[in-house]
């Protein structure tokens, strides 16, 4: 059972992953980056869901564009493995949590996710443009310090001077 868990999770952090390359993608280029279509970011063509399958369609399209035949950037598989494998980690090192106490522990897991993925979209980001988006850095603030919050307040696995001081940290 917990293999399955393990497999599972390591498939939603390719998925998560192919995600953070988008993302990342498109705050550059200011699309919107919930509901817009993936694209070549060549020839701008709309990709189809078996052109979007984490690690796998990079090399069954032999690391090109299915419509343009440019070569993909090795960035894409490389961040989906690199996310797959951090949310393995994180779920490996929060396992007991997970099993003993799950609301906390899938609250907590979520949250680490969630971390992760903006530290992911920071580092893509930073490493192309030499920038960290503020639209990254807020929202990773807000929802640390609401987590310490709701972890202090019904968890009590933190103080609230714990809070104050993740609060200036962030900032």
């Amino acid at each position: 059972m917990a293999t399955l868990i393990f497999i599972g999770i390591f498939i939603l952090g390719l998925i998560f992953g192919s995600f953070l390359n988008a993302i990342s993608y498109r705050l550059h280029t200011k699309d919107d980056f919930i509901l817009g279509r993936s694209a070549c970011p060549n020839c701008k063509h709309v990709l189809s869901w078996d052109d979007l399958i984490p690690i796998f369609s990079f090399f069954v399209l032999g690391r090109k564009c299915r419509y343009c035949k440019k070569p993909i950037s090795w960035q894409y598989p490389l961040v989906e493995l690199i996310t797959g494998i951090l949310f393995f980690a994180v779920f490996y090192q929060n396992i007991d949590l997970f099993f003993n106490s799950p609301l906390f522990g899938i609250l907590k897991i979520s949250y680490l996710f969630f971390v992760v993925s903006c530290l992911m979209i920071i580092f893509i980001y930073d490493l192309k443009h030499y920038l960290i988006p503020n639209k990254v850095i807020y929202p990773l603030v807000g929802v640390t310090a609401f987590w310490h919050l709701i972890s202090s307040l019904f968890f009590q696995t933190y103080n609230l001077t714990d809070l104050l001081d993740f609060i200036v940290a962030g900032f």
